[in-house]
């Protein structure tokens, strides 16, 4: 059965190729990925998968297998890319530039559709699989994407949250998906390490304004910011060192005019962590530095919050069965265990609800977000790693899907 999906990815790499060389050239940023999205449902068109589309705005979920199967496997890629104006591949307007390697994973997407569907293993299996292309991964364009809530189109700012909050996640069992390992040129394969979770806060200072010359007829809010910020380095040293707390705040005004007294004064931050509790414990530390900055000075403080994404935590059981599909095109010098990722994702928000993997693999050049950031191995990322997703999706649900059912009854939700 393998062999034959290997042969129909095989037999269809030049469009697998040229699909995520599409995308590549088509960058769009989240929530905009209209481009992107058509090419997908042209793509399941042409493999006669039924989908869904228009899901948080550009998401397309398509599903094949047996109607009543117990079991629903998800293969996960995304369609948005992040701003690099210097990308080669950028959008001269937008910046947009898949400088992440989301082009690669869709592209790995359709590629395990090509392997499930033409290989004609439908039959061997008992489940189902969706390939699910999903928006806005990257946390980028604030402001637009609360237009977007406030006019109802979103309730979350992140793709994967919001498909989650509309449903489109509650027929799937288990989901994964690969992503780009930067400046790891060969065909090495990372499996099973986390990623930080994070909240973003934007905190408004608000005092009153005086000529520069009678600071004592003002209430400087730069002032209160500043102390708000000794309030936060103050508390670094009660943060346990196995919670990765990571708290980067900035000024983004502290004032309009020199001779002005600031009456505003303006600190947006991220507040990352390993753990959901030790991520609130942190925020909690962060509002009473900058209620205290403000009282301190006689000034007012808001602080607005918006949800950033949960930690990952990836499924053991389920990474287990990607690395046995992973050694058939590498060998075990080329496999790591327990690497974490330093960034965030919101592959976090789905595996606290069900079991999901995010291994990352070589075959890219440069600084991930970076410029120079490239597919340096086009075989490994667009054609191998659809074997290994559609070989794993196999492995899943062959024999009664008894991997994922005992997959399945081990999870435990966070």
């Amino acid at each position: 059965m393998k062999g034959k999906i290997l042969k129909a990815i095989d037999d269809n790499r030049d469009a697998i190729i040229e699909c995520g060389e599409y995308i590549l050239n088509n960058p769009e940023l989240g929530y905009k990925e209209f481009k992107t999205s058509k090419r997908v449902q042209e793509e399941f068109e042409k493999l006669g998968i039924p989908f869904e589309a228009d899901l948080a705005i550009t998401g397309v979920k398509g599903t094949v297998g047996k109607k009543d199967a117990r079991i629903n496997v998800c293969i996960i890629g995304e369609l948005d890319a992040i701003k690099c104006y210097e990308h080669p591949y950028a959008n001269a307007e937008t910046g947009a530039a898949h400088a992440c390697g989301h082009n690669a994973q869709i592209a790995a997407m359709i590629g395990a559709a090509y392997g499930i569907v033409k290989s004609g293993i439908l039959d061997e299996i008992d489940g189902k699989i969706t390939f699910f292309a999903v928006p806005a991964e990257e946390f980028v364009e604030l402001d637009y994407r609360e237009q977007l809530v406030r006019s109802g189109k979103i309730t979350y700012m992140a793709g994967k949250q919001e498909l989650i909050h509309i449903g489109a996640f509650d027929d799937i069992d288990m989901a994964m998906m690969i992503h780009s390992h930067a400046l790891t040129p060969g065909f090495n394969v990372y499996i099973d390490g986390t990623s930080l979770g994070f909240d973003t806060k934007q905190i408004t200072f608000e005092g009153k304004a005086a000529h520069g010359s009678e600071p004592f007829n003002g209430v400087n809010a730069l002032n209160a910011a500043m102390l708000a910020l000794m309030g936060i380095n103050a508390n670094r040293e009660t943060f346990r060192d196995e919670d990765r707390i990571r708290i980067h705040p900035i000024i983004t005004n502290g004032g309009d005019l020199v001779n002005v007294i600031p009456d505003r004064a303006v600190i947006e931050t991220y507040v990352r962590g390993m753990r959901s509790e030790a991520i609130a414990d942190a925020c909690r530390k962060v509002d009473a530095a900058a209620n205290a900055g403000a009282m301190a000075i006689g000034a007012k403080c808001s602080i607005k919050n918006i949800s950033g994404y949960k930690p990952l935590h990836q499924d053991k059981n389920l990474s287990a069965v990607f690395e046995e599909n992973a050694l058939m095109f590498t060998s075990e010098d080329n496999i790591y265990h327990n690497i974490n990722m330093t960034g965030s994702t919101d592959m976090g928000d789905l595996s606290e609800i069900m079991p999901a993997i995010q291994p990352t693999m070589g075959g890219f050049s440069g600084a991930l977000h970076g410029k120079d950031f490239a597919i340096a191995d086009k075989e490994a990322v667009y054609i191998s790693a659809s074997k290994i997703l559609a070989c794993t999706a196999y492995d899943l649900l062959k024999n009664g899907a008894e991997k994922a059912i005992a997959i399945k009854e081990k999870f435990k939700k966070q």
